[in-house]
């Protein structure tokens, strides 16, 4: 088993999650170039884990993406993308027109092949937040869209998103798709549960902090683990109930889950992108000559890169916004 250690996350923490961070020294550096209230922003990062913006994405992208998908639906065969169905993995080309007509088929990193994707993981306040927290250009590493609620269990993102070079250099956002119901298994976050001393660390075996295929503990441990320390630290859950523009940005140490799902005809169209910094940004993704070669999009001070197992990255319709 490979043993990474919580001192490894610890000492790859961006400046915001140190002691002491000096917050005088990145508004001054950063806050004339933001669209919003960055002292506020980073104030509830800090305590909560979590930043909220409303209304902040264009309507017309939500829509393009869904065109997009609808496409890749009935050509599949044209594209290189993986996707999942009951939590089997495989290329679009292994599965059916039928089984990518399901509501629970999710597509894997269609940044890299649809345009309207990429333009909503690299949406400017988004970017501009993160570009502070990671006092770097932010870079998403990988997207999933979904369509019903997750219904998983409280968990913690970096002992599965983890191939960034420096561990705490990890960020998550979720554009919803449509006004979110509350009967449609709503996300659900532990607000604080982002720092150490709340969240602790678990030990997947032998001291490390990760899930490796050798692990001597499961995720069913994991968030059996989570529901207690929670429980402990007297951290209440909370619904996040965003509408059709909204965004949420949350650290990649912050516990959250998929809430039940009350009402089966109801969906949670959803788009989450992950990221992590340039500096931190793996390097087994990248194809030769990248970064400088190799971008698929460059927007806001955040970037797409070609996935390097990627051979045809043909793209979708909404390339077209490029124009």
């Amino acid at each position: 088993m490979a043993v990474i250690g919580k001192n490894e996350w610890m000492a790859s923490q961006p400046w915001i999650d140190r002691d002491g961070p000096d917050f005088k020294r990145y508004l001054d550096k950063y806050s004339q170039a933001c669209d919003f209230d960055l002292e506020q922003k980073l104030k509830d990062w800090q305590r909560d884990g979590i930043v909220i913006f409303e209304n902040i994405v264009d309507p017309r992208l939500i829509d393009a993406l869904f065109s997009d998908i609808d496409y890749l639906r009935k050509h599949h065969m044209d594209f290189d993308l993986l996707a999942e169905l009951k939590g089997q993995q495989g290329h679009v080309r292994d599965f059916s027109a039928a089984d990518l007509e399901s509501d629970g088929v999710k597509f894997n990193s269609i940044q890299t092949i649809s345009y309207a994707a990429a333009k909503l993981s690299l949406t400017r306040e988004l970017m501009q937040f993160l570009r502070v927290v990671f006092d770097d250009a932010p870079c998403a590493t990988q997207s999933l869209t979904f369509y019903k609620g997750s219904q998983q269990p409280i968990h913690i993102d970096y002992p599965y998103v983890r191939t960034q070079t420096k561990l705490a250099h990890l960020a998550a956002s979720w554009i919803p798709l449509e006004d979110i119901h509350p009967d449609a298994g709503p996300l659900a976050y532990y607000p604080g549960s982002h720092r150490p001393d709340v969240s602790d660390f678990f030990d997947w075996g032998q001291g490390s902090i990760l899930l490796e295929p050798d692990s001597d503990k499961n995720p069913t441990q994991f968030a059996e683990y989570l529901y207690a320390r929670m429980r402990e630290m007297q951290v209440q859950p909370r619904v996040f109930l965003p509408r059709k523009g909204d965004a949420l940005i949350w650290h990649g140490n912050l516990a959250h889950e998929g809430t039940a799902i009350r009402d089966q005809a109801l969906t949670r169209m959803s788009y989450v992108t992950h990221y992590t910094s340039l500096g931190a940004y793996p390097p087994a993704f990248l194809k030769p000559g990248a970064p400088e070669q190799g971008v698929i999009c460059a927007e806001n001070g955040g970037y797409i890169f070609e996935h390097s197992w990627q051979h045809d990255l043909r793209q979708l319709p909404s390339i077209a916004l490029r124009g």
